[in-house]
């Protein structure tokens, strides 16, 4: 029997010029995830990570925490975030026709306002998810998206045996998509997973022999305890 344990990146950097880096609060969370699972006793053998910086860095700082009890780090890149910047250049131009922003504000105004990108952002990624046709032929699709990390989990299983214990630093979008993968999720639902998924969170997949996707089971969600015990709600965030 396997467990995949994923594991969100801390806080990025939202506003900066280069998002995909940990914040000091991200690497914080990050290092109190480690210390936690440290604590808690060696749950897993093999841990891999997404190729972002922010994935890995997150990585980091949790085989920093574990110290001698931490495996080694091993990239895969199916567990990448999808392309948050090309789903924006896709469908900023459909943004601002159908919905646009407050009077006197341009479409940059969105990337400094945190509650106007959410919202600019939940409606960019739906339309993405429902493919409405768009002009940046490099983006990646939805259904793409979910292949890749669903493959990429089935590949994880295959090369680490029936009863490995695997951890994957990923992001939310990532972790949403494999839980459409083992619950069958629409995708409004999916969307809603994830917005939910904290930083530095833990969920947990369980699979039985057949190691299928459908016959795997949800047996932890969005654990933070690691943070409400380290010092409350300044520790949990979503962005």
């Amino acid at each position: 029997m396997a467990v995949i344990y994923l594991i969100r990146h801390g806080q990025a950097s939202f506003g900066s010029k280069d998002y995909d880096q940990l914040s000091e609060l991200g690497r914080r969370q990050a290092g109190l995830l480690g210390a936690h699972l440290k604590r808690t006793g060696p749950i897993f053998e093999t841990l891999l990570s997404g190729g972002l910086r922010r994935q890995q860095d997150t990585a980091a700082e949790i085989a920093a925490a574990l110290g001698d009890r931490t495996p080694e780090i091993i990239v895969r890149n199916a567990f990448n975030e999808y392309d948050h910047l090309g789903v924006i250049r896709a469908y900023m131009p459909l943004f601002m026709t159908e919905v646009g922003a407050p009077r006197g504000l341009e479409d940059d105004a969105v990337f400094k306002d945190h509650k106007l990108f959410e919202f600019a952002f939940r409606f960019m990624v739906k339309a993405w998810m429902d493919n409405v046709p768009h002009d940046n032929e490099a983006l990646e699709s939805w259904r793409d998206f979910c292949n890749r990390v669903s493959t990429g989990l089935e590949l994880a299983l295959a090369s680490h045996g029936p009863r490995a214990r695997l951890a994957i630093v990923t992001s939310g979008g990532t972790i949403a998509a494999a839980l459409r993968a083992v619950l069958g999720l629409s995708n409004k639902r999916t969307l809603s997973m994830n917005w939910s998924i904290y930083n530095s969170s833990l969920t947990q997949l369980y699979y039985g022999r057949s190691a299928r996707h459908e016959d795997a089971l949800l047996l932890g969600f969005n654990n933070v305890a690691h943070l409400e015990q380290s010092g409350g709600r300044e520790l949990i965030t979503f962005r």
